[in-house]
């Protein structure tokens, strides 16, 4: 489970959306609506139930996923046998169907500080990659939040590809 991308966390529910945090650190939202009406699930009686936002706000973490204790889907097996199941919806398709949340996710906030001061600074991805010793591909997802950064790269990029100074409070 380490590789596979599952939540940790629930931040909040407002109405039908979700935040949460993800297993590869990243804070999302998850707008249940959308979700149901983008894979026009509308047909599925178990999942009908999330179109109420009482039952929605319901939600909680359960074997690393969303899961709604109070939502029962009847699951029968090869061999006729039958059970209840809270329903639970795969952790993956949450995550591509969600956005980050741009309030709470440190990396994209990081990112748009690293691309402002980059322009700031008049240089292009290419010329902060040179001097830092890495590659504008690798700058360019630091920028749109779509790659980790350690803090001896962070360091780099701001000492010596932005001859800044960083200062953490």
């Amino acid at each position: 489970m380490k590789n596979v991308i599952h939540l940790l966390k629930i931040n909040e529910v407002k109405g039908f959306e979700i935040y949460c945090v993800f297993s590869n650190g990243e804070y999302r939202v998850i707008d249940i609506l959308k979700f149901l009406n983008s894979k026009e699930l509308k047909s599925d009686s178990i999942l009908r139930n999330l179109y109420d936002e009482d039952k929605v706000k319901n939600v909680i973490i359960k074997n690393a996923t969303l899961t709604w204790p109070d939502i029962k889907k009847v699951t029968r097996l090869s061999n006729g046998m039958e059970f209840e199941v809270e329903l639970d919806l795969d952790p993956v398709v949450l995550y591509e169907n969600s956005k980050i949340d741009k309030e709470r996710d440190s990396a994209y906030q990081l990112g748009r500080a690293l691309k402002k001061a980059r322009i700031s600074a008049g240089i292009t991805q290419e010329e902060l990659a040179q001097k830092v010793g890495t590659s504008k591909s690798y700058i360019s997802k630091i920028e749109n939040s779509r790659s980790d950064i350690g803090y001896k790269t962070l360091r780099k990029i701001i000492e010596v590809g932005l001859n800044k100074r960083i200062v953490i409070e």
